[in-house]
């Protein structure tokens, strides 16, 4: 009987993991949503540069609007307000990018909002920016 509740509460796991968004960072973003450079730090000159943030969910990201909120991470911890960046994408799409410029060297908590309807969070992640 164990061996028959083990399995469907390891189904419902793998499920909800395949179900959940996740974003990524890289130095640009190719057709069919393939990261080029992926990686969690990044040197920009000192006019700035450009990362690009890459949301991908399998079974589709499930909005039509999302949100990139961009938080300065301080170095007692507390994160501190940069930016915030909107995009329009279909419900259906299984992955999405957007370009975003730094100018400023730091650790950033970036943390992605579904705004369709309420603002529910999708996903986090953070990105070391380096300059020259």
């Amino acid at each position: 009987m164990k061996k028959i509740l083990i399995t469907p509460i390891m189904l419902c796991f793998a499920v909800a993991a395949s179900s959940q968004t996740s974003i990524k960072f890289c130095v640009e973003v190719e057709q069919q949503g393939k990261c080029q450079s992926q990686s969690s730090e990044f040197t920009i000159g000192k006019e700035g540069g450009t990362i690009s943030f890459l949301l991908m969910n399998q079974r589709g990201i499930g909005a039509t609007n999302v949100m990139y909120r961009i938080f300065k991470l301080e170095d007692n911890g507390t994160e501190t307000y940069s930016s915030t960046v909107e995009q329009k994408i279909e419900k259906n799409w299984t992955y999405a990018w957007q370009d975003v410029v730094f100018y400023d060297e730091g650790t950033y908590k970036v943390k992605v909002f579904d705004t369709t309807q309420d603002e529910s969070l999708l996903c986090s992640g953070f990105v070391k920016i380096l300059t020259q």
